[in-house]
């Protein structure tokens, strides 16, 4: 063999190839876009989902009052206003922070609002004078819970056309339903159970998170199972607070959930509630 004119470069081996052996280069680089591919792929998805999320949520379907018996209402969500601690770090005092519902409504609307459940309130609902004051806001503001107290009253004086034409403007115009179920321990519906009244809260954020207005409850009188075991309250658009559910004379029921706050997957949302002849 002759000698290599240049010591210092070595001699190629003529049986190696660099093709065959692996570029490790390039391998990161597959690993590092499948990776990179995979959590845009994830993103797209879950923003798809939360889209349709909150397009069923906030959709608006007709609803008629005539077949409210057929309305299908999930059951609601427990939620909480209060944000986690880590939040609240930065407040004194154990001062705690709330998440806004976005929930507004005008002063006026407000007013007429808390005027109609003070009516709603009061034992002497079923005057013609409480007909005469909701009948005013009703025309003042054409308000869902306006028309639906006032449907109240007609429905308890036998006036069931009346009645059914303001429960419908009620379905109409009302942002959501709370619908309440009431079964007995074999699950059929108690129908025809009397219900002196329910109260929910609809609670606003105020001061930049860390307080809470909860002077706005809507307030529903005389109410009455129908055949499905159901009574359907109409609600603005928030996160909600039981404040008053009725124990029937006679009757135990428990209510999921009785307290705290909840919101509504859909227009519509159920709360179960299990009745049981008191002992």
């Amino acid at each position: 063999m002759p000698p290599n004119p240049n010591p210092q470069s070595p001699i190629p081996n003529p049986r190696s190839n660099p093709r065959d052996k692996p570029n490790l280069v390039d391998g990161r680089l597959l690993i590092a876009g499948t990776a990179i591919g995979c959590v845009i792929l994830f993103f797209i998805v879950w923003g798809s989902l939360r889209s349709v999320e909150r397009h069923v949520k906030n959709s608006r379907p007709d609803l008629s009052w005539a077949d409210r018996a057929n309305w299908h209402a999930p059951r609601v969500i427990q939620t909480t206003l209060v944000k986690p601690n880590a939040a609240n770090a930065q407040y004194t005092f154990n001062k705690p922070r709330y998440r806004d519902p976005g929930f507004v409504i005008s002063p006026d609307e407000e007013a007429a609002v808390l005027a109609c459940a003070k009516l709603a309130a009061n034992p002497d609902f079923t005057n013609d004078s409480t007909r005469q004051n909701v009948l005013q806001q009703t025309d003042s503001q054409d308000n869902f819970y306006a028309h639906y107290l006032l449907a109240t009253w007609h429905q308890h004086h036998g006036n069931t056309q009346r009645a059914d034409t303001h429960y419908q403007r009620a379905a109409d115009l009302a942002p959501k339903f709370i619908v309440i179920r009431y079964t007995d321990p074999a699950g059929q519906p108690v129908k025809n159970l009397q219900l002196s009244r329910i109260e929910i809260g609809c609670d606003r954020v105020t001061d930049e998170g860390t307080a809470l207005d909860q002077r706005l409850i809507l307030v529903y009188p005389m109410l009455e199972t129908d055949p499905t075991g159901r009574v359907y309250l109409p609600v603005y658009d928030t996160t909600y607070r039981p404040v008053h559910l009725p124990q029937p004379d006679g009757y135990s029921v428990t209510y999921k959930p009785a307290e705290g706050w909840f919101k509504l997957p859909t227009r519509l949302g159920a709360i179960p509630a299990h009745v049981m002849h008191a002992d």
